[in-house]
């Protein structure tokens, strides 16, 4: 595998050589792990040279190009290029092509639609026309969480866990599994994280490194609520997925009533029981 080094060497030659790269900034400046990933901004005079494979021969044996501004155009504003690559030793490296405008919009946060796949740190290391600041940004902030939810928006999320939880049973039990996942791991997820989040500042008392994607979460949450939330992830059978709502339902109700607490607002146990005794009626189970 080549070193870091190299790869650099390597992508900086690739935008000398290039008349339409004007400058490169390194972004997503994670601690070295296991796996090398480099991430790049090239910030363009010519955006629409980059539409096509530009760089189908410049940086190795590749073996996968994934075009995510392609699927995914609403978080890449601008006629940003984004080319992903996989190559055969390892190497992966993403190159998002943008222009100056679009470029400073992002690095200075007024984009409303912050893409967690890039990163927000960043470094200069080519400029060739001086036509940027000074890019130096080496600390993560997108992943430090420092919010305490209003009472209406605290209330509100109660609500439509409560919703999108009965939704999900009503999938499992019409054995519509593919469905039934997709409300599990994406909108109730989403909220029990939300609940997770707020509980964790509001106990630390200051910013929370939750890490990309909540990668934190398992050294942040703390042993018995890892272990309870671990089991919100089911196998594809039926009956494992009823066992991960009974622990979604658990873990919700320590954590939604611990958020009330540090707030001081008022947690619907009302609600909480009517929507348990529900599902368990529209399952025939016993939840605990």
């Amino acid at each position: 595998m080549r070193s870091e080094k190299e790869v650099i060497d390597t992508v900086l030659n690739t935008a000398r050589e290039d008349e339409a790269v004007r400058a490169v900034i390194r972004t997503n400046l994670v601690p070295k792990r296991e796996f090398d990933y480099y991430n790049f901004c090239f910030v363009v005079s010519d955006i629409k040279k980059f539409d096509g494979d530009v760089f189908a021969d410049c940086f190795g044996e590749r073996i996968l190009l994934y075009r995510a501004d392609r699927n995914y155009p609403e978080i890449f504003p601008g006629g940003t290029k984004a080319h992903l690559m996989v190559f055969d030793d390892g190497i992966t490296i993403a190159i998002n092509v943008m222009g100056r405008d679009d470029f400073l919009s992002r690095y200075n946060g007024e984009q409303k639609s912050e893409n967690v796949w890039i990163g927000d740190t960043y470094l200069k290391i080519l400029d060739k026309d001086g036509l940027l600041p000074e890019i130096e940004r080496l600390d993560e902030k997108q992943t430090w969480f420092c919010q305490k939810p209003s009472e209406e928006e605290f209330s509100e999320t109660c609500n439509e866990f409560w919703w999108v939880l009965k939704t999900y049973a009503e999938y499992t039990l019409r054995k519509e599994l593919p469905s039934a996942m997709f409300y599990l791991n994406m909108a109730v997820r989403d909220l029990l994280n939300k609940m997770i989040r707020w509980d964790l500042f509001l106990q630390a008392g200051h910013p929370v490194n939750m890490g990309i994607l909540d990668s934190n979460m398992e050294k942040l949450l703390g042993e018995e609520k890892f272990s309870i939330y671990k089991k919100t992830y089911p196998a594809a059978d039926y009956e494992s997925m009823w066992y991960a709502l009974d622990s979604v339902v658990k873990l919700w109700s320590m954590i939604a009533e611990d958020v009330s607490r540090h707030c001081g607002y008022a947690y619907s146990k009302d609600v909480e029981t009517n929507m348990i005794r529900l599902i368990k009626n529209m399952g025939k189970r016993d939840y605990q």
